[in-house]
């Protein structure tokens, strides 16, 4: 069954062996990726308007991690396959670095958006979290070839209060990992 539009498009990425069965795996569910929405504010328009053509991001799907029950973070980990263009080039068929830690900044944003989304779902007196970005430190490993499928993923590796750490890679499916991201989230308190 083809997914809504929001959730990108699983169909296209069938032909790739990695993707389709990481895509089947059961421990996790698809999700929308709410920065490929174009909102009215202008908010996310570099991802969802900018960065979404065919020489680009083409295709963009995300699952996460099976909820866990009375623990925040209930989501650990998300995944979103991305089929790149060449529109992304920085070398000849190599990405941009500076792409590259776009994505991995959108990558470890959306596991906090995944949990909001959950947490929203599950209770009616939930606040929306909001973070911010305080660092992203990007290690690059290897030359991200382009166009094609690869990976994107993002986990926890702690909470402390207010600050939430996470990793994120862009790998191939098959262990070739690109570029690996160690980022702090903040959690903005609101002006009182």
């Amino acid at each position: 069954m083809p997914l809504p539009e929001t959730l990108g498009n699983a169909d296209r990425l069938k032909d790739t062996a990695w993707a389709a069965a990481l895509l089947a795996d059961e421990n996790f569910v698809f999700a929308p990726t709410n920065s490929r929405t174009p909102k009215a504010s202008g908010e996310d328009s570099f991802i969802a308007e900018t960065l979404s053509t065919e020489r680009t991001i083409r295709n963009w799907v995300t699952q996460h991690s099976l909820p866990r029950d009375n623990i925040w973070p209930a989501i650990t980990e998300v995944r979103s396959f991305l089929d790149l263009g060449d529109g992304l080039n920085g070398y000849p068929a190599t990405m941009h670095g500076g792409m590259i830690a776009t994505l991995l900044d959108e990558l470890t944003g959306l596991l906090l958006n995944v949990n909001n989304d959950h947490q929203n779902r599950i209770s009616s007196t939930g606040k929306p979290l909001s973070a911010m970005t305080a660092y992203l430190n990007v290690s690059y490993k290897k030359p991200l070839p382009l166009p094609g499928v690869i990976l994107g993923t993002a986990k926890f590796t702690s909470v402390d209060g207010r600050k939430f750490y996470m990793r994120g890679t862009l790998e191939d499916g098959t262990g070739q990992v690109y570029a690996i991201g160690e980022a702090l989230y903040i959690e903005i308190r609101p002006k009182v």
